[in-house]
């Protein structure tokens, strides 16, 4: 469905260097720069996905400890409306924080609801340290798996059977550079 490596700016994909969300250095960077504020970035995809295998690879670039990252699925609403600056949407968020914690969160409107939250994984490289990550949604189950480790698969009634996806980053002033996206079809 999707495969890039971001040598280049990509057309449809927020892109403001003095913004939240923006192409340089071979990668797509997100920096949450206001406090108390995430940033949110759709990938601009011709349809909507249902079940898939997402795969990324991200690391942090600045910001204090206890910042994440990482993918939304099922989005409800057009990709334009992740344009990383909008608080509110309706989608999931599969994260990995900095200091080696994974959690799966859905955005309604402007509150959240916990789906698994925040849970400490061995998996995770903390800090600066790269980390691929795999999500894959089934009907209505949602997994992760973390530099090649399941680390979760849960099923949740709230899951969409398709939507959007995209981007995240979360935790004040946390910059994060998007290295790499793959989004294939589930078999």
């Amino acid at each position: 469905i999707f495969a890039e490596r971001f040598v280049t700016p990509l057309s449809g994909w927020p892109h403001d260097p003095g913004g939240n969300a923006w192409f340089a250095d071979g990668a797509y960077r997100l920096f949450a720069r206001q406090p108390g504020r995430f940033v949110a970035a759709g990938v601009p995809l011709r349809e909507t996905v249902g079940d898939a295998v997402l795969t990324a690879q991200f690391h942090k670039v600045g910001g204090p400890l206890g910042g994440g990252y990482g993918l939304i699925v099922r989005a409800q609403g057009d990709a334009a409306e992740r344009d990383s600056r909008s608080q509110s949407g309706q989608y999931l968020v599969v994260e990995i924080g900095d200091q080696g914690d994974v959690g799966i969160w859905q955005r309604e409107g402007t509150r959240w609801i916990d789906i698994v939250p925040w849970s400490h994984s061995d998996a995770v490289r903390v800090g600066r340290e790269p980390n691929t990550m795999t999500v894959t949604t089934r009907n209505s189950t949602i997994g992760l798996a973390v530099n090649g480790l399941q680390i979760v698969d849960v099923p949740y009634s709230g899951l969409p059977s398709s939507g959007g996806v995209g981007v995240f980053v979360g935790g004040d002033l946390n910059e994060v550079a998007l290295e790499w996206l793959r989004i294939e079809a589930a078999e």
